[in-house]
C-alpha cells in the first residue's frame, strides 16, 4: 500500500466549497497546568479514542471522520463515516461518507470489500463529486490487487470525470500500469499524453520512459531517437550517463558495437561518479575494448563508494570487490607511467585502501603521495586524509595530531593551515587531550587572526580550560573571543561562557552581568535564551506554572489580517479570508485535488512552487499559509506564514515582539494537539517540550523521511520501531508504514520520551542526545563529565546534528513557553 495514502479523507472539502478547518473540528478547549507526574508507561492496547461529539453537524461530522482519517485512526473514522452515512439523506454527503468507508477499508487491508465499496458507490453516486474520486481510488485498490489493467481503466474513468485537471500525472500512472501489463504501446501512448499535459518541471523523465517502452519493445532505433533527444536536452550528468549506456546496449543489440563502443567509453571517461558508467565499464571490458587503466579505477571506486561509502572498512563484499579492481587498475596505471606528476591515480588508490580496511597500507600511500607528489592537485588533501586514517580508523589520536601539525609548519602559509591547525585541536578535544587542545587552538587566532576559524578556535580552547578546572584561563579566553565575535549568536556564546567562569569562581554579580549581556545580544538564540533562563531562576526546559490552548482564534485573526491591511497598504475591502486570486492558480487546484486523493508529496510539490512564487505577495501569501494550515500542509504552511514577516524584513526576535500574535500560532501551533495532550498526560511529559520537539524533528509534516531512515512525526528509525512495538505489541499487524500515521507515530514517539527521560533521571539534554544520537552515545557524553552540568554537557557532544538538535529545541520550547503560557 502506498505510505502516502493514509493522509486524505477529505471529501468535505468539496462539498464544502472551502478548506475546513481540519485541526480545529475535534479540538476543545483543554487548558492545562501544573505537570502530571506518573512515571513513563507502556502504551495500551490502542490509545484514547479521539472521539467526536454527538451533537455535531453532518458536515462537520465527515469533517470530523476526514480528520480522524488524516491522524491515521481507522477504527474512529470508520466509525464516523458510517454513523455519517445512516444520518444522511443527502446523496452528496451519503457518497461523500461511503467514499471514506471505502478508503478504511482500503487502508486495514480489506482490498475486495474496498473494490466493492467503490463500483457500487460509482454507480449509485454517479452524479456526485465523490464518484470521481471513487474512480482513482478504484485504481488504487486495484493495484492493491495486482491487477494493473483493471486499475488503468479505473485511472482512465477518473480522467473522464474530472477531465483536465490532473492528466499528466494520472496518464504516467496509467503508463506505469500498461508496462507493468506488458502492453508497451499502450505504455508509450499514455506516456506520450503525460508530457503533451501540463505539470511542474520538464518532462524528461516521461520522455526516459517512452524510450524504455519502445527499448522493451524492441524497436531499438525509436528508442535511440527518444533518448538523444532527452541526452541533449538535460545538463545532469548521472542521466547522460544512463543514457549513454542505454543508447550504447541499443547499438551493441543492432549489431552496431563501433557506435556501442564509442557510447560506452564516453560514459565511462565522462562521467565516472555514475553508477551506469560502472556498467558501460563492463560491456568494454567484456567485449574486449581497451579502456583507461586510471579511468577504470575511477570508475571502480566510485561505483564502490556508491555501493557502500565507508571511511573506514567497508562490511560490505560487492564493495570491497570493487574498491579491489580499483586498486588493481590504478597499479596498472603507475606501473605503466612511473614519471607522471598526476597524483589523482595515488590518491584514490589510498582512498580505496583505507576503505577495504587495510589502514597500514593506507598510510603507506599517503606518505609516499606526500613524498613524492609535493604541492601536486591531491597534497594538501593527503594530509587531511591521512590524519582522518589515524584518527577516525585507528584511533591514533597523537598520529593525527602530530600529521597535521606536520603540514602546517612545513607550509605555514598555505590556506588550509588555519583548518588543520583547527582540525588538530578537535582531535586533541575528542581524544581527551585537554592540556594540549588548550595549547593548539588559541594558535589560529594568533597565526592566522582573519581566518573563519580563529573564533571558533578560542571558544573551544575556553570550554577545554573550563572542564580543567582552570577557570582563571577560560575566562580569559572566553573574552578574547568575544573580542573577536562576528555575529550577535557569537557574542551571546561567548558571554554566556564568560558568565559560567565567572559563577566557576564564585563571582556571582560578574556572572550575572555577563548573562545580562548575552541575554540581550541574540533573543530567541539559544545562548542568549539560556542566559535569560539563568537569570530568571529557571532550569532547562522548566515548564511555565500554568499554560493554555485555548485563545480566540477569530479574533487573533482578525487583527492579523487589520496589521496586514496596513502594514502592506492593502485596499480596506481586500478580503483575506478566503484564498480568492489564489483559486484561479493551476498549481493550487493540482494541489488540492491531489492532497484530496492522498497523493501528498506531489500535492506539496504544486504549493511549494505557488509559494515560492508568492514571496513579494503578503496578501496572497497570508491566504495560502491559512489555506494549507487547515488542510493540514503544516510544514509549506508555517514558510507561507513566515513569508508575510520576511517582507517586513522582520528578525526571529522581531516576529516574536512585533509581528500579530496570530503568525506565532500558525508557526508554532498546536497542531494534533488531542494527541499530544492525551498521550504526554499518560507518559508525564510536557506538552510544550512535546511540541519543540515535534517541530524540530518533522516540522508537524507528518508522512516525511529523513536520510538517515527516520519515519513520521517523531522521526522514529525502524529498530527503534520494533523495539517500541515489542513492548506492548500495539499497533497490531504493525508494519513502518504505520509510523507516517499520527496516530502511531505520537504515541511511539512520546513512549521513547519518557524512556530516555526516565532512563537518564529527568536530564533533558541527555534523553534529547539520546532520542536523536542513541544512548550509547548521549552515555558517553556523560561520561566525559565528572559533574552534571547541562551547559557543558552540551558543548562535549561531538555530533554536530545532535549539538544543533538540542540547541534547536531550546529555543523553541522558550517560544512555546512565551506563546502558550498563562498567569
Amino acid at each position: 500500500m502506498k505510505r502516502n495514502a493514509w493522509l486524505l479523507g477529505l471529501a468535505a472539502l468539496a462539498l464544502a466549497g472551502a478548506a475546513c478547518n481540519l485541526q480545529r473540528v475535534l479540538d476543545p478547549s483543554l487548558p492545562t497546568s501544573t505537570l502530571a507526574s506518573n512515571p513513563p508507561q507502556e502504551p495500551s492496547a490502542t490509545p484514547p479514542p479521539l472521539t467526536p461529539a454527538p451533537t455535531l453537524t453532518l458536515e462537520a461530522r465527515i469533517e470530523a471522520a476526514d480528520q480522524l482519517y488524516f491522524f491515521g485512526d481507522w477504527e474512529g473514522a470508520l466509525a464516523e463515516y458510517e454513523r455519517a452515512f445512516r444520518e444522511s439523506e443527502d446523496p452528496e454527503w451519503q457518497a461523500a461518507a461511503r467514499l471514506g468507508m471505502a478508503r478504511v477499508y482500503r487502508q486495514r487491508g480489506e482490498f475486495t470489500r474496498a473494490r466493492d465499496a467503490l463500483q457500487a458507490l460509482s454507480l449509485e453516486y454517479a452524479d456526485t463529486p465523490a464518484a470521481a474520486r471513487a474512480y482513482y481510488a478504484l485504481g488504487q485498490v486495484y493495484q492493491d490487487l495486482n491487477n494493473p489493467l483493471a486499475a488503468a481503466e479505473a485511472y482512465q474513468q477518473y480522467l473522464d470525470a474530472s477531465p483536465g485537471l490532473l492528466d499528466s500525472y494520472v496518464h504516467e500512472r496509467r503508463g506505469d500500469l500498461f508496462y507493468q501489463a506488458a502492453n508497451y504501446p499502450a505504455a508509450i501512448e499514455a506516456y506520450q499524453l503525460a508530457a503533451d499535459s501540463p505539470r511542474l518541471g520538464d518532462p524528461l523523465n516521461l520522455q526516459v520512459k517512452i524510450g524504455n517502452m519502445q527499448l522493451t519493445a524492441g524497436d531499438r532505433a525509436a528508442a535511440i531517437v527518444s533518448y538523444q533527444a532527452v541526452f541533449e536536452a538535460t545538463g545532469n550528468d548521472y542521466l547522460r550517463a544512463d543514457l549513454d549506456l542505454l543508447i550504447g546496449r541499443a547499438y551493441r543489440d543492432l549489431g552496431d558495437t563501433a557506435t556501442a563502443y564509442e557510447r560506452f567509453q564516453h560514459a565511462v571517461n565522462s562521467y565516472p561518479l555514475a553508477f551506469s558508467s560502472h556498467a558501460a565499464l563492463v560491456e568494454l571490458v567484456n567485449a574486449g575494448q581497451p579502456v583507461s587503466e586510471f579511468q577504470r579505477g575511477l570508475v571502480n571506486y566510485h561505483a564502490a563508494v556508491t555501493t557502500q561509502a565507508a571511511t573506514c572498512g567497508a562490511s560490505s563484499q560487492a564493495a570491497v570487490e570493487l574498491y579491489i579492481l580499483a586498486i588493481a587498475a590504478f597499479d596498472r596505471y603507475l606501473q605503466a607511467n612511473p614519471d607522471t606528476t598526476d597524483d589523482s591515480a595515488a590518491y584514490y588508490r589510498a582512498l580505496s585502501l583505507r576503505a577495504m580496511g587495510d589502514y597500514p597500507a593506507a598510510l603507506q600511500a599517503w606518505d609516499r603521495l606526500i613524498n613524492d607528489y609535493a604541492y601536486a592537485a591531491n597534497w594538501v588533501d593527503a594530509y587531511r586524509q591521512k590524519a582522518r586514517t589515524q584518527w577516525l580508523c585507528q584511533q591514533d589520536y597523537d598520529g593525527a595530531i602530530e600529521t597535521l601539525l606536520t603540514f602546517v609548519a612545513r607550509t605555514p602559509s598555505q590556506p588550509a593551515s588555519a583548518e588543520f591547525l583547527f582540525l588538530a585541536g578537535q582531535i586533541a578535544q575528542n581524544g581527551g587531550r585537554l592540556t594540549r587542545s588548550v595549547e593548539i587552538w588559541p594558535r589560529v587566532a594568533n597565526e592566522y587572526p582573519s581566518s573563519s576559524h580563529a573564533y571558533n578556535a578560542i571558544y573551544r580552547a575556553g570550554i577545554s580550560a573550563y572542564r580543567l578546572g582552570n577557570f582563571v584561563e577560560a575566562q580569559g579566553l572566553f573574552l578574547r573571543a568575544f573580542q573577536s565575535a562576528l555575529s550577535l549568536e557569537e557574542e551571546a556564546q561567548s558571554q554566556f561562557w564568560f558568565g559560567k567562569a565567572l559563577q566557576a569562581q564564585d563571582d556571582e554579580d560578574g556572572a550575572r552581568s555577563a548573562w545580562t549581556r548575552a541575554a540581550a545580544a541574540d533573543p530567541t538564540g539559544y545562548y542568549s535564551e539560556r542566559s535569560a533562563d539563568l537569570l530568571a531562576g529557571r532550569a532547562p526546559f522548566q515548564p511555565p506554572a500554568n499554560f493554555s490552548f485555548d485563545y480566540d482564534v477569530e479574533a487573533e485573526r482578525r487583527e492579523a489580517e487589520a496589521w496586514l491591511r496596513t502594514a502592506f497598504v492593502l485596499p480596506a475591502d481586500t478580503d483575506l479570508s478566503v484564498p480568492g486570486p489564489l483559486l484561479s492558480d493551476p498549481r493550487f487546484q493540482r494541489g488540492t485535488e491531489l492532497w484530496k486523493l492522498g497523493e501528498y508529496e506531489l500535492a506539496r510539490a504544486q504549493f511549494e512552487s505557488l509559494r515560492q512564487n508568492l514571496t513579494t505577495d503578503a496578501a496572497n501569501s497570508y491566504r495560502l499559509a491559512n489555506y494549507l494550515i487547515d488542510l493540514g500542509l503544516y510544514r509549506t504552511g508555517i514558510f507561507a506564514a513566515r513569508e508575510v514577516l520576511n517582507m517586513q524584513s522582520m528578525s526571529d526576535a522581531a516576529t516574536l515582539t512585533s509581528a500579530p500574535v496570530y503568525f506565532n500560532r500558525l508557526r508554532f501551533g498546536a497542531y494534533y494537539k488531542d494527541l499530544v495532550l492525551a498521550e504526554t498526560a499518560k507518559e508525564g511529559l510536557d506538552p510544550l517540550f512535546f511540541y519543540s520537539m515535534m517541530r524540530q524533528e518533522s516540522l508537524f509534516e507528518g508522512f516525511v523521511t529523513s536520510s538517515a531512515g527516520a519515519y513520521g512525526l517523531m522521526q522514529i528509525i525502524p529498530a527503534t520501531a520494533d523495539y517500541l512495538v515489542g513492548l506492548t505489541n500495539w499497533p497490531p499487524n504493525f508494519e513502518y508504514d504505520d509510523l507516517y500515521r499520527p496516530y502511531v507515530s505520537i504515541p511511539l514517539g512520546a513512549h521513547y520520551l519518557a524512556i530516555q527521560t526516565n532512563g537518564y533521571e529527568g536530564d533533558m539534554y541527555a534523553a534529547l542526545a539520546a532520542y536523536n544520537a542513541g544512548p550509547g552515545n548521549a552515555s558517553y557524553w556523560q561520561g566525559l563529565l565528572d559533574e552534571d552540568d547541562p551547559d557543558l554537557y552540551l558543548e562535549v557532544i561531538t555530533f554536530a546534528e545532535t549539538h544543533n538538535h538540542i540547541r534547536s529545541i531550546y529555543e523553541l520550547y522558550n517560544i512555546y513557553r512565551d506563546l502558550y503560557s498563562t498567569p
